[in-house]
């Protein structure tokens, strides 16, 4: 029974962390300022410009990203990724390609032939 427990712990403790990154990622221009990092460092006002973001809101979501460690700023004071941020490219490269293809889906072909329209229980 402890180790069910223990089980249910580290489960919840994983989905949290990925709650939190997720949440971090949702925010307004935190996705379009790491997507635009992706191709190399940029500067603070090239990335307000790109994103036609305030300087104070832009600034604020960057500091959430440097604080999670995903993003920093480089010797000429432009803004990169870290490693964690490269590494959490290389999982977000997937999940893009699949999300363009699901986009392409109409609400139809999002659903499984086959597959109930409620689940057990469900009202």
């Amino acid at each position: 029974m402890a180790r069910d427990g223990a089980r249910a712990d580290a489960a919840s403790q994983g989905v949290a962390a990925l709650a939190e990154v997720i949440d971090l990622l949702g925010r307004r221009h935190a996705l379009p300022v790491f997507w635009i990092l992706r191709d190399g460092p940029t500067a603070f006002r090239s990335l307000a410009a790109r994103l036609d973001a305030t300087e104070s809101h832009l600034s604020q979501r960057l500091r959430e990203l440097r604080e999670a460690g995903i993003i920093e700023v480089d010797e000429a004071g432009d803004y990169r990724l870290s490693a964690h941020g490269r590494r959490l490219q290389g999982l977000l490269e997937p999940l893009d390609g699949w999300a363009r293809q699901w986009s392409r889906l109409g609400p139809r072909g999002r659903v499984p032939r086959g597959s109930a329209t409620r689940g057990r229980g469900e009202s």
